[in-house]
């Protein structure tokens, strides 16, 4: 296999990884299991399909979730195409058993809120996330160390609560408890979501009149993992459900773990008896790795390749880049991508500097802006307060500066959806829209390009 054929196999792994928590599993099955990485034409990863009706069902079904499930791969956005006449890779399920499935998540429950519920053996947890790939330093040690007591000897540390950056490494931790789990305790039921599949499984539960049964995805667990809690903050029916559950399972002794961008008391709009809930057992932070703890990433990584860097490559690519795990991989797959292509000319400092000039800028710019001074400054040039852009009125004057701001809050900060929803106000979904329509807005409106591109000029400036 070659590297090319190599980066598009890591790509299209981690990609489905993420689009396992995205779609039903028998959705996931039935059509992305039949799909092969065949190879990367520059930034757009070539999937191999059966004919051109499985590659025009998904790309209408299920363009917006493959976008984002290849955005962001450690700071980098990558495109998707099909190419058809390619037999499927594993074969499909019997018609009879996804028949048997669709029938009994449309008789228990929406087919949303059966997203939640990953028992220990599920797929739906990150195969490549474990704790003994998890790279321990001092900045991350005691979150380690309190994540994998949890899995041990679950109850003990009720609940954890680990808080940071965002791509330092609490997601691979919440999955990791997952593993050792099943590991030790197969038996055991473990339930994984982020905030924002919890909020749209309520939602759905409400206008499907099946609220039982999403209550019974919070409660019928022997331990519950939470990504992103402060989604959580002013959404006041589901804080209500969330405190509810979270008292059965505490008072049944079941693990309890969330993880957030903030501590429970910075996270606007969230109930004081659920601050002091989440305040009551073990509250850590984890920090962005160290240079030492990043070239180790580097070198763990590049061992699924045939191509090696020397460590004076490696720790160059580690100074450059301290602020999250998903940047630093994302460079070094874009190194790897761009030095297969042309494997005569020599791997020097300077040639990588020249590849990765484009993610060293982001990673200066990214530390610079915040969402905040993104809102700001599209408020200000489009004539608005910041407070229309977090209203609900939908006047194109409005709505379109909306979208220019949630789109540049997507590109110049390491924020993921889910966190700019927040901000916003909105939900993850709102986010992602805005990321694909923006480029198109702009490529018929030229008055709009140039407006985009002068805030993303000052911004960065």
């Amino acid at each position: 296999m070659s590297n090319g054929e190599q980066l598009a196999a890591e790509l299209w792994k981690i990609a489905t990884e993420r689009l396992r928590t995205m779609v039903p599993d028998n959705i996931y099955k039935q059509w992305f299991l039949n799909m092969q990485p065949l190879r990367l034409d520059g930034a757009c990863l070539v999937l191999g399909v059966a004919d051109d009706f499985f590659a025009e069902w998904v790309e209408r079904s299920y363009s917006t979730q493959i976008a984002e499930a290849l955005s962001n791969i450690a700071g980098h956005d990558y495109g998707h195409k099909f190419e058809e006449g390619f037999a499927p890779q594993i074969p499909s399920e019997p018609v009879e058993q996804v028949k048997a499935e669709e029938d009994k998540a449309v008789d228990t429950m929406p087919e949303t809120l059966s997203n939640i519920s990953t028992p220990a053996k599920s797929n739906r947890v990150y195969s490549s996330y474990t704790f003994d790939n998890f790279v321990v330093g001092e900045e991350n040690r005691y979150a380690y160390t309190a994540a994998r007591t949890a899995a041990e000897k679950p109850g003990l540390f009720n609940p954890l609560y680990i808080y940071g950056n965002t791509g330092i490494g609490k997601t691979h931790l919440l999955h990791a408890v997952a593993h050792e789990v099943q590991k030790n305790n197969p038996n055991m039921v473990v339930r994984y979501a982020t905030c924002e599949e919890i909020l749209n499984c309520f939602v759905e539960s409400l206008k499907s009149h099946q609220y039982g049964s999403f209550r019974s995805q919070l409660r019928d667990v022997d331990m519950l993992l939470v990504d992103d809690i402060h989604v959580l903050g002013s959404k006041g029916q589901l804080q209500e459900q969330f405190f509810n559950a979270f008292n059965a399972l505490y008072s049944e002794g079941k693990q309890i773990i969330l993880t957030s961008d903030k501590r429970p008391s910075e996270i606007s709009g969230l109930e004081a008896r659920l601050i002091s809930r989440f305040e009551q057992g073990v509250t850590t932070e984890i920090y962005a790795p160290g240079l030492e703890v990043r070239i180790a990433i580097l070198r763990g990584m590049q061992q699924n390749f045939m191509m090696r860097f020397d460590d004076e490559i490696l720790e160059f690519i580690a100074s450059r880049i301290s602020s999250n795990v998903r940047r630093l991989q994302g460079a070094l797959m874009q190194l790897l991508t761009r030095v297969s292509l042309d494997q005569d000319m020599p791997i020097t400092i300077e040639r990588v500097e020249y590849i990765l000039h484009s993610v060293f800028e982001e990673e200066f710019t990214s530390q610079q802006i915040t969402v905040d001074d993104i809102q700001k400054k599209v408020a200000e040039y489009f004539n608005l307060r910041v407070s229309d852009l977090l209203s609900n009125k939908r006047p194109k004057s409005i709505a379109e500066p909306r979208m220019v701001a949630m789109y540049l809050a997507r590109k110049l900060t390491d924020s993921s959806f889910p966190q700019i929803g927040s901000a916003f106000g909105r939900n993850h979904a709102t986010i992602m829209n805005a990321w694909t329509k923006v480029p198109e807005l702009c490529a018929k409106d030229e008055e709009l390009r140039r407006a985009v591109s002068l805030l993303e000029r000052q911004l960065k400036s």
